[in-house]
Formats: C-alpha cells, sequence, structure tokens
C-alpha cells in the first residue's frame, strides 16, 4: 500500500518565490518527474498559494490542499497537525525551518535550513522590525521543541548540521545534509539583456554583488572595499549591489562608481550575473550560500567569504577572503580585477563546481530520507 507523505508546501506554492520557496517548488518539481513508486503526497497550502502554481501539481499522485487558518501561527500548530491527522499522514515533511510541537500524529521530518535567528545578536542584527520581532521569538522558542520531536532533520551543508547541533543541542546523527541546488544556468550575453542594464544606467563593465540591511551580508565593509580598490588602482569599474530592502541606508558609504538597487526581477539579476566582470559575496554567515552557484552557473568567476557554508560550497571553484577584514577584501577584489588568467580559471572550475549540485539528487536523497524514517 502506498506510504501517505504530507508536505508543507506553502511557499514553494506561491508566484514569486525566494529562497525557501524555491527549495520547496523545485523539490516538488523533481517529485513530479520521477514518479516514486510506493508513494503518495498531500501538498498542504495557504491562502497565498498561486492557483497556476497549484494547478502544476494536480497530478497522479498529488493532491493539494488549500488549509485555511486566521494567521501563521494557527495555520502552522493547528490547522497543519489536523489536517496530517484527517488524511491519515504516514509522514509529514515540514520544509520551512518550523513544524507543529502540540500534536503530532504521524512520523515527521523537518528541513531546518539554518539557525540564523540564534546567531544575530553575534552581527549586532538586532534592530528588527515589531513583526519580526514576534516572528523571531515564536520560531526561537518552537525550534528546539521542533528539533527533538523531529524523527530526522534535514539541513543544506555539514556548516549548517554541525551549528544546529551545538545551537539546538541535537545529535549530529539525527542531522541529514542534503545540499540544494540552483536552476540558472548561462543564456550566452542575450543583447536584450545588455539593453535592460543600460536602462539601468549601468554601462562598461562592473563587478556585482549582492547585499542587504542585515548586518551578516556584510554590504558596509564591501562598499568600504571598493572605496580602497577605487583609490588603490583608480579604476573606474564600477560595483553594482542589489537586493537591498532599502537602498538608501548605505547611500552615505557608496561613494563614486557605486550603483545600488533594490530587489530586481529575475531575468535582470540573470543579466547582471552573466555580464559581470565578477561577483563579490563577503557574507558573514549562511547556511548554504545559493548566490554563489548562481553566479558559477552563469559562467561568472567568485570572490567569496573563506567561512560558515559559503566556503564549504564554493569548494576550489572561488577565490576566498577573510569577510571580517576589509583590506583583505580589497585586495583579493584587485587580485581578480587585474588577472584575467585567473578569471579565466575561475569560470571553468565554477562550472564544474555548480553541475555537482543538481535537484534531482536533492530529491533523490530526500526520499531516501522518507524511506529511512518509515523503515524501509
Amino acid at each position: 500500500m502506498d506510504r501517505v507523505i504530507g508536505i508543507d508546501a506553502r511557499y514553494g506554492l506561491r508566484k514569486n518565490r525566494r529562497g525557501i520557496g524555491n527549495y520547496i517548488y523545485h523539490l516538488l518539481c523533481e517529485f513530479c518527474w520521477m514518479r516514486p513508486a510506493g508513494f503518495k503526497f498531500i501538498l498542504y497550502a495557504d491562502g497565498t498559494a498561486d492557483p497556476g502554481v497549484v494547478e502544476e501539481f494536480r497530478q497522479d499522485s498529488f493532491t493539494v490542499q488549500v488549509l485555511p487558518a486566521p494567521n501563521l501561527v494557527w495555520w502552522e500548530q493547528v490547522a497543519l497537525p489536523l489536517a496530517a491527522r484527517r488524511d491519515e499522514v504516514d509522514l509529514l515533511h515540514c520544509t520551512s525551518n518550523i513544524a507543529p510541537v502540540l500534536l503530532k500524529s504521524c512520523r515527521l521530518v523537518t528541513t531546518i535550513h539554518d539557525v540564523i535567528e540564534f546567531r544575530r545578536r553575534e552581527f549586532g542584527d538586532t534592530r528588527l522590525t515589531f513583526r519580526h520581532r514576534l516572528s523571531r521569538t515564536y520560531r526561537m522558542g518552537v525550534l528546539p521543541r521542533v528539533a527533538r520531536l523531529s524523527d530526522l532533520i534535514i539541513t543544506d551543508s555539514e556548516f549548517s548540521r554541525r551549528d544546529i547541533a551545538t545551537v539546538l543541542n541535537v545529535q549530529p546523527e539525527k542531522i541529514k545534509t542534503i545540499y540544494i541546488a540552483t536552476s540558472r544556468r548561462k543564456s550566452g550575453r542575450n543583447p536584450k539583456w545588455a539593453e535592460r542594464l543600460k536602462e539601468l544606467g549601468i554601462n562598461g563593465e562592473y563587478i556585482f554583488a549582492l547585499g542587504a540591511v542585515d548586518r551578516r551580508k556584510n554590504t558596509a565593509r564591501l562598499l568600504e572595499a571598493y572605496r580602497r580598490l577605487r583609490a588603490e588602482t583608480g579604476t573606474r569599474i564600477q560595483l553594482v549591489v542589489a537586493g537591498i530592502e532599502k537602498p538608501d541606508i548605505f547611500a552615505p558609504l557608496a561613494g563614486e562608481g557605486v550603483w545600488l538597487f533594490g530587489f530586481l526581477p529575475d531575468e535582470v539579476i540573470g543579466a547582471l550575473y552573466e555580464h559581470a566582470l565578477f561577483f563579490v559575496y563577503p557574507s558573514l554567515y549562511e547556511g548554504f550560500g545559493l548566490p554563489i552557484l548562481e553566479a558559477m552557473a552563469s559562467g561568472t568567476p567568485v570572490l567569496c567569504s573563506a567561512t560558515t557554508a559559503v566556503g564549504e560550497i564554493a569548494g576550489d571553484a572561488a577565490l576566498k577572503c577573510n569577510p571580517a577584514d576589509v583590506e583583505d577584501i580589497a585586495a583579493k577584489m584587485k587580485v581578480l580585477l587585474e588577472d584575467a588568467g585567473l578569471r579565466k580559471q575561475l569560470i571553468e572550475q565554477g562550472y564544474r563546481r555548480a553541475e555537482k549540485f543538481s535537484w534531482e539528487r536533492c530529491a533523490r536523497e530526500t526520499l531516501q530520507v522518507y524511506r529511512e524514517v518509515l523503515g524501509g
């Protein structure tokens, strides 16, 4: 008889998806393509589900249920576990750093991508909105119990595996590392994309980076490193930083040659990756570091942190720096700026590195976790 797998698919069934949403969406797409024997899937969603995306998964062994709830906590702690009990689910996979703790009616697998909320104070990321503070308090309060109740925990990197074990006091053997992947591929420097960049005011060669208000993303040090690079070398190559929630915050630090952007459409981000001289990602803390894989798959040399999961995922396919040292970031930027041979070498190594991560492998290893937890 088929085993019934319930999946918290909320973020993956939205039209506009980011990190966790893309993880869920691509995992489900692989499950649909594989059609694994012996499993039926129930995808649980909330009111944010997009009808078009939902329709993609209404097929064969898949059903989608939209569960009404007055708020996020009620959905996670009441609506979801009650639905799993009603549907006689054999295993519930909670994919988004949280799971029910009031009622456990079946086997539980939880994907905990990282424990950054427990690390924020280390980076000085304490100036949060009231809504974020409420969410953070709830998740930090619930997550240790989630870890204890889970039959097995999935995470994205060996770094996160060790960090979760330490922070949540979980035996490392209970945590399985399953690497995620990127679906981004080099498209061949589309002329239309070049025109789109010109519309943004970007002309000529540039260095690309992704930033954020969070201090762990290290945007302020990156801007200072670029200022030093410009002063030392006299380069006029621009620095383009995208993805900043409030770009104006960094305007006083930007200086000449810096372009600051908020969130941009995915096709524009793709163009920025492909046309960049190189990509810089000096993050202080990541549970995975997907942007470096996206840059590598786009055919762009990468300079990134040597620490946390970023250094792990980059392997030997990137030039690495100490993200806490502005001088080191600037020095490594200078090396990539001046060494065309190294840039070419990193492009080739980056392609090979990115190919080692695939959604198919992620899905197959996730199915193996289900079998292990279900006992065969």
